[in-house]
């Protein structure tokens, strides 16, 4: 399944969405966040447009879009 924002939109709208979470990733020198979406029992991360799995630089970015979608939460995972 793959899951880019405005198809994110719509599960949400149709109160499709099972859980969130935002996901610490290492990227480069550093790390970046991932938002993965569950949908009944399919599991997917949020891609960007062309492909790949979209990558936050921070916690309130995804956040933010998280409350734009007018969802109530998601859940957060560090791996060191």
């Amino acid at each position: 399944m793959k899951i880019n924002e405005p198809i994110l939109r719509t599960l949400a709208a149709a109160g499709s969405v099972r859980e969130l979470v935002a996901q610490r990733v290492p990227a480069g020198s550093g790390f970046a966040w991932v938002l993965t979406v569950r949908v009944g029992i399919a599991e997917a991360p949020l891609e960007r447009q062309r492909g790949g799995a979209r990558e936050f630089k921070s916690l309130d970015a995804v956040a933010a879009l998280v409350d734009s979608l007018g969802l109530a939460g998601m859940s957060v995972r560090f791996h060191l």
